[in-house]
């Protein structure tokens, strides 16, 4: 596209040039040997992108043709690759969140406990996820408690002197607490234990350490 422009540009330059050549002479038999070499150097201007052509190795105009159908390809590919990645990421995020929404569901009903109820579950993964199956070995699941009301709140924030001793104490009731929660929501949703992390609203996390 350059190189046609810049041919163009030449032939309009000249054309100008010979207009102002051709006012510029008096009426005279020159003039007329004038128009005519005029019209021979505005010949050799057209055909001069041919004459380059013949004196150019073929071989180095192919090379480049050849090297911009590549760059060209390359970039599609690459835009090819990039909108299939974004494509991908997002169906794994339905995915995942459809997953998550279906967990939360089989618990409904299921799920057991006076203290906590779920707030909501959470699945994240790797690797792409279409079944169940890949759901039990690449997934891990994140759920997250709260307290079953507002009684349990009261019930479970007693007013006490909080010593070394009793903080352990309570790290371990809760650890405790998130243990049976981790293995009754792996009977539930058929999953290990180990892929499920737990966490409590106001406290810390128990999961897969």
């Amino acid at each position: 596209m350059e190189f046609l422009t810049e041919w163009l540009t030449n032939i309009i330059l000249f054309i100008l040039m010979a207009i102002v050549i051709d006012m510029l002479l008096p009426n005279s038999s020159m003039q007329k040997y004038a128009k005519m070499v005029i019209s021979l150097l505005l010949i050799v201007v057209i055909l001069n992108p041919i004459f380059s052509l013949f004196r150019t190795d073929p071989d180095v105009i192919f090379e480049k043709l050849t090297k911009n159908g590549q760059v060209q390809s390359n970039e599609i590919k690459n835009q090819l690759n990039s909108e299939k990645k974004e494509i991908q990421a997002s169906q794994q995020a339905y995915i995942l969140e459809q997953m998550a929404v279906q967990l939360e569901k089989n618990a409904e009903g299921r799920f057991t406990s006076d203290k906590y109820k779920i707030d909501r579950v959470e699945v994240s993964s790797d690797s792409q996820l279409k079944t169940e199956k890949d759901l039990s070995k690449h997934a891990e699941v994140s759920v997250f408690l709260k307290p079953a009301s507002e009684k349990t709140v009261q019930a479970v924030a007693p007013v006490e002197i909080n010593t070394d001793r009793s903080y352990q104490s309570m790290q371990e009731r809760e650890k405790k607490e998130t243990g049976e929660v981790r293995e009754q929501l792996a009977g539930i949703w058929e999953i290990s234990p180990d892929k499920i992390t737990v966490h409590i609203e106001g406290g810390e996390r128990s999961g897969n350490e």
